[in-house]
């Protein structure tokens, strides 16, 4: 097994003393950063699957690539593939040779083929080519090592609105700003989870409208009595780039759910990113 980092996260969102309430917008960065290093620091392996979906909503910043690159090496097969698929979602050139070295070295088919079809979407060679191996047999896409962690973690998407579900087979983007990722690994994991209600269904498919209306509907889910609404408006909030609900995001730094705390952290570091992109 590859030799594991330091589980260090240094999402260094920097902005200058002439912006605004600069001083409490460093505040509640280094807190949004606290509670995701805490996430891909915990011993549970689930735990840190979840904050690296997060740390996927954040953006193509230099910093959030290198952490997201270590966690290549991960012992656990779980996070090396979120690992995968956070680096996919952000699409950087940055990553194409930690993702070329995953292929050399990984003896885990998923992870193989997941990076496989990262590289592909970066336009590399070396994933086409490990593409094709698979296609014509040479290598495998799919192994035993996983399947039954996969069930009992990862099942199939579970009675969701059919619209969520179009929605989800099209693929959602964030407001193209350039150095912005899709994040599209947290949304579909809330997707995926088992605990979602058909209430947060519906915030996450009207969600995408612009309107004051729209907007005030996800101030007002941030509070809902339901985690799942509140995660789901934090991941709306950030894929719609609404910068004016970035303190709104701020009470949920302490929610007891932490699929709802990371999501707000991740969210918050997307919008501070969008705001001030040279930062």
């Amino acid at each position: 097994m590859k030799h594991v980092l330091p589980a260090t996260l240094i999402l260094s969102v920097c902005f200058g003393a002439s912006h605004a309430g600069a001083q409490a917008l460093r505040e509640n960065a280094e807190q949004a950063r606290s509670i995701l290093n805490a996430g891909v620091e915990n011993n549970d392996p689930l735990v840190r699957v979840e904050a690296i979906n997060a740390i996927g909503m954040i953006g193509e910043h230099e910093l959030v690539l290198t952490r997201l690159e270590q966690l290549l090496q991960d012992k656990d097969i779980r996070v090396r593939l979120a690992a995968v698929h956070a680096l996919a979602d952000l699409a950087s050139p940055h990553s194409v040779e930690p993702l070329r070295q995953v292929l050399e070295d990984e003896n885990v088919p998923e992870v193989v083929f997941a990076t496989a079809k990262a590289l592909e979407k970066l336009h590399d060679p070396a994933g086409t080519k490990a593409l094709m191996e698979i296609y014509e047999g040479k290598r495998k896409s799919s192994s035993n090592m996983i399947q039954k962690r996969k069930r009992q973690t990862t099942d199939q998407f579970h009675s969701v609105p059919s619209g969520l579900m179009y929605m989800v087979s099209l693929g959602v983007g964030y407001v193209p700003v350039r150095g912005v990722g899709e994040g599209f690994a947290a949304f579909a994991e809330l997707v995926r989870d088992k605990g979602l209600s058909d209430r947060a269904g519906v915030i996450l498919i009207v969600g995408q409208s612009k309107d004051a209306e729209t907007t005030d509907l996800l101030r007002n889910a941030l509070q809902d009595k339901d985690w799942s609404v509140r995660a789901a408006a934090a991941q709306m909030i950030a894929l719609t780039a609404r910068v004016e609900l970035r303190d709104d995001l701020l009470p949920l730094f302490s929610d007891k759910n932490r699929k709802v705390q990371f999501r707000a952290a991740g969210a918050f570091l997307h919008l501070a990113l969008i705001q001030y992109p040279q930062q």
